[in-house]
């Protein structure tokens, strides 16, 4: 996933004071992190931190008038955007890890998420041995694959993987018998049970595969704009509003349409927040 880094001479900051505007990158369709709600405007626990950010940046740049725009990328041009500057941040669900880091540059992690994959109920599969000469498919240019290649080779389940560029076509994929698993964080998986219109027929199953710490993206090499935002993202940890904001979207229903996520905040994130760092296990 290696991507070509470009020279900038023009900082983040100096940016957003020329353009008055900030610009926020997403990942649509993932529910409840980032996502176009019934009014058709984008929405969710990443998107709500990475306004609160905004907010911190109107004030402390001192432009009243600074919009807060919105761009759509899918998990390829969500790097090349951060990289030629047409985004300023990337607010979805990307994971921070040491591959990524070569290429972009994160903030304090705001959820932990464990890859586990999602079935139909009446395939037979519970774990990850359960897949020996399967087809699983995942989002392209996501953690997933090499985690599914290691996995495949020590246990020599000959298990093939399919790529595809959005996440409604992995579950569309298995829905339509295409795959046998759809293998992703365990939050995203439920979101699709959340919306199937037969969750029944469906589980997400299997030892958790990895613990994928998700994060805030920036451009790499702007260590002003970085240390602005993980500033304003430390406030928003002290001041206890990250604690309201997910309660917001993971504890209530997330509209009159889409129940609760029902997933109350877990120890590795409340832990890790109590010290916020940028810091991952992988470091």
């Amino acid at each position: 996933m290696a991507l070509p880094m470009q020279a900038r001479s023009e900082g983040t900051l100096e940016k957003i004071r020329r353009t008055n505007a900030v610009v926020i990158a997403y990942l649509n369709g993932t529910t409840p992190f980032a996502f176009l709600g019934d009014d058709k405007q984008v929405t969710g626990y990443t998107i709500e931190l990475c306004r609160n950010i905004a907010e911190g940046l109107r004030k402390e740049l001192k432009l009243p008038l600074m919009q807060v725009q919105f761009m759509e990328v899918d998990t390829v041009t969500r790097f090349i955007a951060l990289d030629q500057g047409k985004a300023d941040l990337e607010c979805s669900t990307s994971t921070n890890n040491a591959e990524r880091r070569k290429i972009a540059a994160f903030t304090v992690p705001h959820f932990f998420a464990a890859v586990r994959m999602l079935v139909k109920k009446d395939s037979g599969i519970r774990n990850w041995e359960d897949l020996r000469g399967k087809t699983v498919v995942v989002p392209r240019n996501t953690p997933m694959v090499k985690l599914l290649e290691q996995r495949s080779k020590i246990r020599s389940l000959d298990v093939k993987v399919v790529e595809v560029a959005y996440n409604e076509d992995a579950f569309d994929s298995v829905e339509k018998g295409k795959a046998d698993a759809f293998v992703m964080e365990d939050v995203l998986l439920r979101r699709y049970l959340l919306s199937a219109p037969q969750p029944k027929n469906y589980l997400v199953v299997g030892d958790a595969l990895s613990l994928e710490p998700y994060g805030i993206m920036m451009r790499k090499g702007d260590p002003e704009f970085k240390k602005f935002v993980d500033l304003q993202m430390v406030r928003i940890v002290r001041s206890g509003e990250i604690f309201r904001i997910y309660d917001r979207w993971f504890v209530q229903p997330i509209s009159a349409k889409v129940p609760s996520m029902d997933m109350p905040m877990g120890f590795i994130l409340r832990d890790t927040l109590r010290y916020p760092t940028d810091k991952v296990g992988d470091d």
